[in-house]
Formats: C-alpha cells, sequence, structure tokens
C-alpha cells in the first residue's frame, strides 16, 4: 500500500511539473504566435488590395446563417474614400480552412488568399497551392477575383473545381459567399 502511494505521488509531481512546463511554454509563445498571425493577415490584406491607404476593423459585423465563424471584417480604405471590404473567416471545407476575402463596394470579389486550411494532402491542398492551376491557368482562390459575389457563387458556372476535391472547392466556395453575405448585410444595413 506504502508502495503504490509513493508511486501516485510521484506521478502526481511529475504530471504538476509537465504542466507547470507547458503553462510557461505557453505564456512564452502565445503572444508571438499572435503577432505572426497578424502579420500574416496584414500581408493578406495588403496582397488582395495593394493600393489600399489602409485598413479600418469593423468591430460590429453582422451575423450570417452559417457555420463559418467571421474573425474579422475590414474596410479599405483610398484616398480617404471606402472602396471595398475584406472578410476573414473561418469554416468547415473538407476539414477547416481560414481564409481572407476581398470585396470591392459593388460586391465583385477583389481577391481571396487562404490562410491555412487542414483539408486533405494532395487534393484539398491544392486550394492553396499557387503551383497547382485549372483549365484557365488561374489557381483555385485567384480564379474568383472579378466574380460577381452579390448571390452565392455556384460551382461550375462561377468557378471551376479542384479535381479530386470536390468537397473542398465547393465548401470554399460557400465561405466566399457566407464572407460576401456580412458585406451584404452591412451594406444593406446604411453602414458604409
Amino acid at each position: 500500500m506504502k508502495e503504490a502511494f509513493k508511486l501516485g505521488v510521484i506521478l502526481a509531481l511529475y504530471a504538476a511539473a509537465a504542466c507547470f512546463a507547458l503553462a510557461l511554454v505557453n505564456n512564452v509563445t502565445a503572444p508571438q504566435i499572435e503577432r505572426l498571425a497578424l502579420e500574416k493577415e496584414s500581408q493578406a490584406l495588403k496582397m488582395i488590395f495593394p493600393d489600399a491607404d489602409g485598413f479600418e476593423k469593423i468591430t460590429d459585423a453582422p451575423a450570417t446563417n452559417s457555420s463559418a465563424s467571421i474573425n474579422s471584417f475590414f474596410k479599405v480604405i483610398k484616398g480617404g474614400q471606402t472602396t471595398g471590404y475584406a472578410v476573414k473567416a473561418t469554416g468547415p471545407t473538407y476539414d477547416t480552412t481560414t481564409l481572407i476575402a476581398g470585396f470591392d463596394t459593388s460586391l465583385k470579389i477583389a481577391g481571396v488568399h487562404i490562410l491555412q486550411t487542414s483539408d486533405s494532402p494532395g487534393f484539398g491542398q491544392k486550394a492553396a497551392d499557387p503551383n497547382y492551376k485549372n483549365s484557365k491557368g488561374t489557381t483555385f482562390y485567384g480564379q474568383f477575383a472579378g466574380v460577381d459575389a452579390s448571390k452565392p457563387l455556384a460551382l461550375g458556372s462561377d468557378y471551376e473545381a479542384i479535381s479530386g476535391a470536390t468537397i473542398t472547392s465547393q465548401t470554399m466556395g460557400a465561405l466566399i459567399s457566407n464572407a460576401a453575405a456580412v458585406v451584404q448585410n452591412y451594406i444593406a444595413g446604411g453602414s458604409k
């Protein structure tokens, strides 16, 4: 009985030390991880809107009826005027994807940048691959530029699927459509 108690105490001490070490590492690395994520977001915004003077974060983003979560919502400012909107959204694709979709004020897609996807390697990952080209010679995410997003995007007519990754293709289109709905609801609510 004494031996079992002794082993239990030793195990509890090891567990407590491991928890303390993990908490310490988290406290040291969390700010770095957050800073890098913000830098990546900022770079994506500048890639989609290279001529913008700045981006104004909107804190009262309207909700949508979807499983996507809106992480950030921005007005694109150029010359003191709102020239577009950008939405950072995370949602289910084959697994999960976080992207930034940019729109001009008439809801034409200015660009899409995939920040992170955990979809299947080989097929679903092609959505973010800059070397993957569709039949028109553009990347999967690049084909959305210029597409009218005032209505939900339709696979086949508004954009091409990735061969072998139909679920990823359909759900990415839905995620971009949800981002467009946020912008549309914001504009319809009288905000500009």
